[in-house]
């Protein structure tokens, strides 16, 4: 068997290189009756369905709730790699030549990443454990080592061969334990966790927001959704710095099919606050799903090679005159930006303006090719390319890094509208609220008076209770820090006093969290929400 440590290193290193994207576009649901939009893990099955790592079961459904065979996860990781080529076969006496999965098997074996039962044995049709797959994606990143116990509650009963690999798993977020606080080793895996983890993994290797400036390509031969990645084909310039303006008002342009570029356009105008206006760019004539399928010979196809395609938008922005800095957002198609991009800046006058692209793909570079000669006298900005999946905090580090032009008319909150407080016992906090939608309905809830919640501990890490009612939800994958206010599932309120990973949404910040703890007090306690501090 190959060292493992240097094969994890080197597939790593593969994934990053052959990250599978989705399609020039693909339908916005993932079109399985058992998967809603509600669903914690729709987001991972919606990145797995687009980018070809995982499919339904039949029948229009995916099962997330059922297990998944050894030989479907081999699948899936060799469909995440870009399918290598490989040469021969296994001796393995459960596996048959020319199957579905035959190339996978011998892929990963042949990588370490995953090995047989002895005796000749793969498992193909096994369920994965819950400890088999954490110790898989382990591999995958190379065998790290680390320190610690993973703090569950059933550790010992971890298998040795497992014991890292969960340790490494629980500290880097990528899987939590059960309500519990055991992990459940020889539990079976579901098919939703294991989607959840994909798509986790393939946004780990996401670009850093620093340096801003991207290589520009040349178009590739196919829509964003190919197994390739172009090379540089010129050295990129710095970012020029905008010229200041007097109004300093923002335009959050996009277009959109998959959610994706719509998602990170959101963390824009999130980043910016009531300075910045959305504007979604929308076609005349939808997209339907064979318009996308890029392996015919659709309509984004046709488009894409067609220099003087210029598809009709439906709609306009309303005085476009006032806004001083435009943020325009594509997908990556055929390694350039969709010709209703062009129909778009085509249709305004951007001179005098400072022009700012962004752009969204698993596997394209950025590319700002064709476009940037349509704005006539715009200062054009190098912009950035995003993963679909990339979190507020990224594309928000890089909108800060753009110094961009001051608004003129600051809004300036006062204390009451931009905390609020905390109490506990004999002890209260002042809290700054987030800057989201459901932050923004949390504090609506509060105009109503205080509120007052019967909170107990959980996980040793935080206290946890029921709102008595539910707010709206923007779930992103974080790590929490002591002194975060989250809502949990759309009716729970939680204060952190240490770290956890999961998908919640951020409500606020305690400032002062020392000894927070112990501040908030043992076992379950009333701790009231208010935006007045009446202490």
């Amino acid at each position: 068997m190959k060292n493992l440590n240097k094969i994890g290193a080197l597939l790593l290193a593969a994934v990053m290189l052959f990250s599978l994207t989705a399609t020039a576009c693909a339908a916005e649901e993932p079109e399985f009756s058992d998967v809603s939009s509600d669903d914690w893990f729709y987001d991972a099955v919606n990145y797995c369905k687009e980018n070809g790592l995982m499919d339904g079961i039949g029948g229009g459904q995916f099962d997330p709730n059922g297990s998944m065979t050894r030989a479907m996860l081999a699948t899936a990781l060799y469909r995440r790699a870009g399918q290598p080529e490989v040469n021969g076969s296994d001796d393995l006496t459960d596996t048959l030549d020319g199957q579905w999965y035959s190339s996978a098997i011998v892929w990963a074996l042949e990588q370490g990443v995953m090995n047989g039962y002895g005796d000749g044995l793969f498992g193909v049709d096994d369920p994965v454990t819950r400890e088999q797959l954490v110790t898989i994606f382990w591999r995958l990143a190379g065998s790290p080592e680390t320190d610690g116990d993973s703090g569950f509650t059933d550790s010992a009963s971890i298998l040795p061969y497992a014991v890292t690999a969960v340790a490494w798993a629980h500290e880097s977020g990528i899987i939590n334990g059960k309500e519990d606080g055991s992990f459940d080793p020889q539990g079976l895996a579901t098919r939703a966790e294991v989607a959840s983890m994909l798509a986790d993994e393939a946004r780990s290797v996401e670009p850093s927001p620093e340096p801003s400036v991207e290589p520009t390509v040349e178009p590739t031969d196919r829509p964003s959704g190919g197994n390739t990645t172009p090379e540089p084909t010129s050295t990129p310039t710095p970012t020029p710095t905008p010229e200041p303006s007097e109004s300093g008002k923002v335009l959050v342009a996009y277009f959109s099919c998959t959610n994706n570029t719509a998602g990170i356009a959101q963390h824009i105008k999130t980043a910016l606050g009531d300075r910045a206006t959305l504007h979604e760019i929308i076609p005349a004539e939808p997209y339907t799903s064979a318009d996308l399928n890029y392996n015919t010979d659709c309509r984004a196809n046709r488009e894409q090679n067609d220099n003087s395609a210029r598809p009709e938008i439906s709609g306009s922005v309303e005085n476009m005159d006032d806004y001083d800095v435009v943020f325009i957002g594509y997908p990556i198609w055929w390694g350039q930006a969709p010709k209703i991009i062009y129909t778009f800046i085509e249709s305004y006058n951007f001179s005098g303006k400072t022009v700012i692209p962004f752009c969204t793909s698993g596997s394209s570079s950025y590319s700002d090719s064709g476009i940037k000669e349509l704005a006539n006298g715009a200062n054009w900005i190098t912009g950035r390319r995003f993963d679909g999946g990339a979190s507020a905090s990224t594309v928000a580090a890089w909108v800060d890094g753009l110094d961009l032009p001051e608004p003129s008319n600051n809004i300036v909150e006062t204390e009451a509208q931009s905390v609020f407080y905390i109490t506990a016992g004999s002890n209260t906090f002042t809290a700054d609220f987030a800057d989201n939608s459901s932050a923004e309905a949390f504090r609506e809830l509060l105009k109503g008076g205080a509120l007052t919640v019967s909170m107990s501990d959980y996980g040793n890490f935080e206290k946890v209770g029921d709102l008595g009612t539910t707010l709206p939800r923007s779930d992103e994958r974080i790590v929490t820090e002591p002194g975060d206010v989250i809502l949990y599932n759309g009716s729970s309120i939680t204060i952190y006093y240490d770290t956890n990973s999961w998908n919640f949404t951020r409500l606020g910040k305690i400032r002062d969290v020392t000894d927070l703890k112990s501040k908030l007090g043992e076992g379950t306690v009333e701790i009231t929400f208010s935006l007045t501090n009446d202490r």
